[in-house]
Formats: C-alpha cells, sequence, structure tokens
C-alpha cells in the first residue's frame, strides 16, 4: 500500500466528520501534518494523534474511523492506511501552548489541529531519517524558523525524550541541515 495523498486524507477526515456523534478535536503531527500543508508527492499509512493533546471521546472517534475505512492501531502487521492513537510514553511532541496551535481543516464536528513548525521539527528529530528531512526541508521552505526556537521545543519535549542522546545529536545534524538547506530553493 502506498498510503494516502491529501484528497484521501481529505475524504476521510469528511467520511470521520460525518460519522461522530459529538464534537472532536484531533492534535495531529508527523507526516499527515505535511500532507495537509501540501507537501508535493507526500503520502503515508497513518496519521498521528497526540492523544493526550486531543479533546475527543475515543469510544466515538474509533466507531466513526472505523465506518470511515481508516482504523485506530490496528495489529502491528497491518500494511493498510490507519491512525496512529499516540498515548503519553511514546509521545515525542512538547505540550501545546494556549492558543499556539493552528487549526489544519474543520468539519461540522471534526477539528484537526497541529503544532507550529519548531514543534513539528523537534518531533521528527527521535529518528530523523530521510523521509523526515524531507518533511523538514519542505516545513523550512514554508515557515523558515529561528532555530534558537526549534531547541527551545527540544526542551520542551516530554521526558525522556527532551534528554535523548539521539534527539540532541540530530538537533545538531538539524542545525548543519538547516545551514545546508538556505542554498537550496
Amino acid at each position: 500500500m502506498t498510503g494516502v495523498n491529501k484528497s484521501e486524507l481529505l475524504a476521510y477526515l469528511e467520511r470521520i466528520d460525518t460519522r461522530l456523534k459529538q464534537p472532536a478535536m484531533l492534535y495531529i503531527y508527523g507526516s499527515a501534518v505535511c500532507i495537509l500543508l501540501d507537501e508535493p508527492d507526500r503520502t503515508s499509512l497513518d496519521i498521528d494523534v497526540a492523544a493526550p493533546y486531543s479533546d475527543a471521546d475515543y469510544g466515538d472517534v474509533a466507531q466513526a474511523a472505523e465506518q470511515a475505512g481508516i482504523p485506530i492501531n490496528p495489529d502491528e502487521q497491518s500494511s493498510s492506511n490507519h491512525i496512529e492513537w499516540i498515548q503519553s510514553l511514546r509521545l515525542c511532541l512538547p505540550k501545546p501552548s494556549p492558543g499556539n496551535s493552528m487549526v489544519l481543516w474543520q468539519g461540522r464536528k471534526l477539528t484537526i489541529k497541529s503544532s507550529p513548525v519548531p514543534e513539528l521539527i523537534a518531533s521528527k528529530l527521535i529518528r530523523y531519517d530521510e523521509i523526515d528531512q524531507g518533511d523538514l526541508q519542505y516545513l523550512c521552505s514554508q515557515s523558515p524558523p529561528v532555530f534558537s526556537d526549534i531547541a527551545a521545543a527540544v526542551d520542551r519535549l516530554p521526558p525522556p525524550f527532551n534528554t535523548d542522546a539521539l534527539v540532541l545529536e540530530n538537533l545538531e545534524n538539524l542545525r548543519n541541515d538547516l545551514e545546508m538547506w538556505k542554498g537550496k530553493p
């Protein structure tokens, strides 16, 4: 499976929206944000939802998502499109500041929000693979961040990510990459 593109992602969101019984706000991060921000040719199998930062009845969202054809947390062997409902222990994303989130999509009952660019960048430093670097290069080209804002976002990552040696090493790798990316279109 190749994953969803923007039009398919929007179709899933619309179908979930029509099936919800009550209002829900899902706070997303990862590749789905880049897709909704129009990163060219970006696809993904999953939509990462920061459960602790969302405001939704899990049962209602899970039922609506299942009916919409995009289940939450399917079997690990699954290669189908799905929603990853990320709990606190696995959540590598700074806690949102009040009024600092961006609305990416709004339906009748469903709202999709995410973090500002420095926080999204910080969340990608746990892996910082080639795909993540492509996402970050795109995000930086759309809204050039200040490195100190990214470093501050890393400091605000939940433990243990805020002191993780790999995250801190990748922050330094990013510092070098940002300089290199400045010269690219």
